[in-house]
């Protein structure tokens, strides 16, 4: 695993309270039991229906409702997965509905469990793409007296394979270039044409993990010019040309 790569567990809670503080996200999605953690002098509980997203650099103090408390941790360092910086400005609390509970489910097996590189970043994504729909949920985030983060990701996250240009996105939501740009940045923490490389390689990884699909097709399929410059933005990113990842994958136990 490298620094910057998302990784996905289940842990289980000691009853008695501790605390610490890390420089990556975290996501804890209930499983089994309860757990209360404490943040900014706010007091959570996270169990079957409810989860807690923890900023890098804040401060939680933790401890499980039971011995046989068991829950889904997910770990995102500011450079994994595709989400608007904006969503990590602050703890946030989120209903873990039924369709969030069908993902979550069969995962609170991993303990232990040897775990790919690959399927790490697969796992993550696909939380991403649900945290990023129920994050995004409050009606200040898409208030006109406010920029649209919102309703920004999941236009790109649906037109991820499209090459808008920054003019015509920024026309989408009735902004100048120059002021999209500047806004786009403060809110998702890099400039628009970089988050929409990274969407696009996001969606590469669950691609790959059909192997009926081809390198090109895949390429095609998330916006990039041809399968050269998506081997070579794919390697940059992850350290690996996308076929020796397809075949880390596939190699995974139980695959």
């Amino acid at each position: 695993m490298h620094a910057t790569d998302p990784n996905v567990d289940t842990r289980c809670y000691a009853v008695e309270p501790a605390g610490h503080a890390h420089d990556f996200h975290q996501v804890v999605l209930g499983g089994d039991g309860g757990t209360e953690l404490e943040l900014e002098s706010h007091l959570h509980r996270v169990d079957a229906g409810a989860g807690l997203l923890i900023p890098a650099g804040t401060r939680h103090d933790y401890r499980g409702l039971d011995a046989a408390n068991r829950q889904l941790v997910v770990d995102l360092p500011a450079a994994s997965v595709a989400l608007p910086a904006s969503l990590f400005r602050r703890p946030r609390a989120f209903v873990i509905d039924a369709p969030l509970r069908r993902r979550v489910q069969p995962l609170l097996g991993l303990a232990g469990e040897r775990v790919s590189r690959p399927r790490h970043w697969l796992l993550a994504t696909r939380f991403a793409d649900d945290l990023a729909h129920r994050l995004h949920a409050a009606p200040a985030n898409d208030d006109a007296r406010h920029f649209p983060v919102a309703r920004i990701d999941a236009w790109l996250r649906r037109h991820a394979g499209d090459a808008p240009s920054l003019k015509d996105l920024a026309a989408c939501f009735g902004y100048g270039p120059r002021r999209f740009h500047d806004l786009f940045v403060d809110a998702f923490g890099e400039a628009p044409h970089r988050y929409l490389t990274r969407l696009r390689l996001d969606a590469a990884l669950a691609l790959l993990d059909d192997r009926s699909r081809s390198l090109g097709d895949i390429a095609l399929d998330t916006g990039f010019a041809d399968q050269s410059t998506f081997t070579r933005r794919f390697t940059q990113r992850f350290g690996l040309p996308p076929g020796h990842w397809r075949r880390a994958a596939c190699a995974r136990p139980g695959h």
